[in-house]
């Protein structure tokens, strides 16, 4: 529901409920929604202070828009590594920093995507340094995170993708 829809029916029930109130309860409900307002300012001050935004900058709203959209279309066959450094990509997008084959799998998944084997394509990956891989645990899924390198080089692959005429190719990581 909309904040100018809530807000109308919040009153009504404001007054309603105010009528059926003592003083005593309306006071400690002053201090209640005071102590909220001051609370949602520091909270606020503070993450200013610490440059941490909340809301995603515009950009990143459409790289993630943009990178789903890939994705989604089928007609644009991607191999397994740049499905895979895709969804690594919507991931780090989303302020996932550590990843796991087994939640890239879902994702790719969900996306018709999935590579036949992930955990093979994040070594390959990694040896690309477009990946560094955290566990390396035998027969377990790997943890890993995008670097730098990565980030780049799947934000030129979107762009290249995205600027593509012909939407019916193969695309390599290279």
């Amino acid at each position: 529901m909309s904040e100018t829809h809530l807000m109308p029916d919040f009153a009504s029930s404001l007054s309603k409920m105010s009528s059926e109130m003592s003083i005593d309860q309306m006071e400690l409900l002053q201090n209640y929604i005071t102590k909220q307002v001051e609370f949602k300012k520091a909270e606020e001050a503070f993450l200013q202070a610490m440059g941490i935004e909340d809301e995603p900058p515009a950009h990143t709203t459409q790289a993630l828009s943009d990178t789903r959209q890939i994705l989604e279309n089928l007609k644009i066959r991607l191999s397994g590594s740049e499905a895979v450094l895709l969804a690594s990509y919507i991931k780090w997008l989303e302020g996932e920093e550590h990843q796991d084959t087994k939640r890239l799998n879902i994702l790719l998944s969900s996306y018709q995507r999935k590579p036949s084997n992930t955990t093979k394509i994040v070594d390959t990956l990694t040896k690309k340094h477009f990946l560094e891989t955290q566990s390396d645990g035998l027969h377990s899924h790997k943890t890993f995170q995008l670097t730098r390198t990565g980030e780049e080089h799947a934000a030129a692959l979107l762009e290249r993708l995205l600027g593509s005429s012909d939407k019916d190719h193969l695309a390599l990581v290279r």
